[in-house]
Order: structure tokens, then sequence, then C-alpha cells
């Protein structure tokens, strides 16, 4: 099996997992990785390419089966997305073997409109995908644009497709800033801080992707991937605070109160700079939306599609994400 994006934060511990599963696997880095290959690992193969360019790495994945595409650019402006992404995969897909036969492509609840749930309902797969992504970010955009890409070639090569969509992916180095919205000297605002985070930790969203590889499937499937323990904002700080995180003095500030600084800032934008000023997320309402608004998000068809459980508890999860920010081991009830 081949994992693109395989030096990144999803992308190392999808190896990982790929491993422990039993699988021989091909992890293909960008060459600027810092990726140490393991010469022990029999059934692991690095070969380093830059899928937004020709390379040697075409010939490298002429002979595999089974393709679990993490590879995307999370950040940067509209024209690096674009070739991170939508670019990158445009390239991949045009050499892969014929031999494929199953593709699972790592996508992002950024795509969903989060306006379409019911105040405080529930978002699922059913939940209908932003139909004017322009007013939200680069990363919406083309992540939309890549899971078009990979619905039309699978349908076209009748690949089983399954387009898995994470939510708030998290872990060693990535701490979604323990759930507060803006730190101000020794406060920290927590925004929103009813409303549950989407989280799924790192290693229990690679388990979910390698289960996607083998779960029987005829077409095509579209999953959510979600950990069981959805916290509040509020309590994601408070459990990270408790594991030793350097955090301040926490002062909630209501949904309510962020969506009125929101369309302040958007009066504002229209009366002074004639809707051409970029808002920041936190003074945006579509994206203060998609990132505060008190909604439930279910795991339904993961664990029924998937069999998808959680390895990795919230309260472990977090005391080893604290642990990589501050070098501090976990305590002896992570």
């Amino acid at each position: 099996m081949l994992i693109t994006g395989a030096g990144g934060f999803l992308g190392r511990a999808t190896v990982a997992a790929a491993l422990a599963a039993g699988h021989e696997v091909i992890a293909m880095h960008r060459p600027a990785s810092p990726i140490a290959p393991d010469d022990a690992e029999p059934r692991l193969r690095w070969i380093s390419g830059d899928l937004r360019q020709p390379g040697d790495w075409r010939s490298e994945i002429a002979d595999v089966e089974g393709v679990i595409h993490c590879a995307a650019a999370a950040s940067g402006d509209l024209a690096t997305q674009l070739a991170g992404t939508v670019l990158a995969t445009e390239n991949l897909l045009a050499v892969l073997p014929a031999g494929v036969r199953r593709l699972v492509q790592v996508s992002s609840f950024s795509v969903y409109d989060f306006d379409d749930p019911g105040f405080f309902g529930t978002l699922s797969e059913d939940t209908a995908v932003e139909s004017r992504p322009s007013r939200r970010d680069a990363y919406t955009q083309t992540k939309l644009i890549q899971e078009r890409l990979v619905r039309q070639y699978a349908a076209d090569h009748r690949i089983p497709l399954v387009v898995a969509r994470p939510g708030a992916i998290y872990g060693p180095g990535k701490t979604w800033d323990y759930g507060r919205g803006l730190r101000v000297g020794r406060f920290d605002l927590v925004f929103a801080p009813l409303s549950r985070m989407r989280l799924i930790h790192v290693d229990n969203c690679a388990d979910a992707l390698v289960a996607a590889l083998t779960v029987p499937l005829e077409s095509e499937l579209t999953v959510n991937l979600v950990d069981a323990e959805q916290p509040t904002h509020w309590r994601f700080r408070r459990l990270a605070r408790r594991a030793g995180a350097a955090t301040g003095t926490g002062v909630p500030v209501p949904y309510a109160f962020v969506l009125a600084l929101g369309w302040a800032a958007r009066l504002a934008s229209v009366l002074f700079f004639r809707s051409r000023a970029r808002l920041p997320e936190l003074l945006d309402p579509p994206r203060q939306r998609v990132r505060w608004r008190p909604l439930r998000y279910s795991r339904q068809r993961a664990q029924s599609a998937l069999g998808a459980g959680q390895r990795v508890s919230l309260a472990e999860g977090t005391a080893a994400m604290v642990s990589a920010e501050t070098g501090a081991q976990p305590g002896p009830n992570a």
C-alpha cells in the first residue's frame, strides 16, 4: 500500500498504524521532510518525492494496490494550497497503476456547510457541503476540489473509494491552542466555552484510515472521523491545564458575543473598505460558525462501517500532547 504525505503529522501515525495491522507500506514524503528511515522494518519502504512535480517517485509506486492519500497543503494562500492539494492530487491520480483496488482519500470536516444543521443540531455525513466556498478559506476550497477529483477518478476506474473526513486532529505537536480562542496577557479567552470540539486523536484517526483500506465495499463510502469523547472548549482547556499546560486565567466568551463581534467587523468592512478587507477567523462570521457554533458530531457511520473505536482516550491523548509541549512525562493516570 502507498501512503502519501507520510512525513506529516497524520501521515506518520498512519504509517505506524498500517505496519501494526500487518501491511507492507510504501511511505512517500516530501524531500524536505525530516525522515529517518527504519532499515530494521522490512515491510516499510520510504520514498522521497514531491507530488507537485514529475520525478522518480512515479516508478516507485507502479505495483501498489491500495492508497491512503494524506498529502495536502494545510496552510498558505490559495495558490499554495491549489498546488499542494489539487495539483498534487491530479499528478498522483494520473500515474496510479491499473492494479489499485482501493483508494482512501483524507478530506476534512471543513468541506461542510456549518449553517446546515439546526442550532445545537448534529453534523453528520448527510449534512450539506459548503455551497459558497469562496466565503470560507483556501483550505475549504481546495479540499472540495480534491474530493471531486478523487470521486471522479474512482468512478471512471471503478475503484472502491472511502472519503474520510476527520474532525480536529490533535496529539503531540497539534494542540488546537488547548481550546482557547485568544490569549491576552495572563488571560485565556475561551470562545463559545460550552460548544463541543470535534476532536480525534491522531492515532485513532490513523487506525480508522487503515481500517478503511480493507473494509468490504463495492463502490463509495463517505465517513466522518471523530472521537466518542467530544469535550467542550472549556473542558479541553481544563484537561490540558490539569496535565501541565501553560495556560492563563480562563475567561469565558459566549458564542453570541463572538458572533456580535464578527458582524460588527463585517459592517465596518462594508462601510470603510467596501467589503474588500479580509477578516481574520476571529472576526469572520462564516469561519466563526465553523470553529465555534454549538453542534454535535455523529460518528455512527464510522462505528458501523469501519468498526472505529477509540484506542487513545481523551485524557491519555491530552496528557501526551501536553508532555510533548512541556517536555514533562505524562502522569501515571495518563
